[in-house]
C-alpha cells in the first residue's frame, strides 16, 4: 500500500493509497523508528530523520498501456435512410454528412 516515500525537514514521509493502510502504519510507526535507528540503510547513513509521517494520497495511478491503438472494423448496421429534424443548422449540417458517409460506405 506504499506508493512511495521522501525525506523534507528531517521528517521521513510514507505516501499511501489506502486509509487501512495508513491506519496499520500508524500502528507500527515506533517499530520502524526503531528499526532505522538500528540498521540504517547506506543511503541514508549522512541523513537525519527526526519524525517519520504518513498520508493517503488519492490521486489515480498512472498505468502504462501497451495496448496497440488498432483501428476498430465492424459491419455498419445502419443503411443510412432516416431523416434529419435538428433546428440547429451546424448539428444539422454534420448529422447529414454523417449520414451520407454511412449510405456511401453501405454501397
Amino acid at each position: 500500500m506504499i506508493k512511495f516515500a521522501y525525506i523534507k525537514n528531517d521528517t521521513l514521509f510514507f505516501v499511501l493509497n489506502h486509509p487501512a493502510g495508513k491506519q496499520e502504519f500508524d500502528n507500527n510507526i515506533q517499530s520502524i523508528k526503531s528499526a532505522l535507528n538500528f540498521a540504517r540503510p547506506q543511503e541514508c547513513s549522512e541523513t537525519v530523520i527526526d519524525d517519520i509521517k504518513a498520508f493517503v494520497t488519492h490521486t489515480p495511478n498512472k498505468k502504462l498501456q501497451t495496448i496497440e491503438k488498432k483501428e476498430l472494423r465492424y459491419k455498419e448496421r445502419s443503411s443510412g435512410d432516416f431523416s434529419v429534424n435538428i433546428q440547429n443548422s451546424k448539428l444539422n449540417s454534420l448529422v447529414k454528412s454523417i449520414r451520407e458517409i454511412i449510405k456511401a460506405k453501405k454501397s
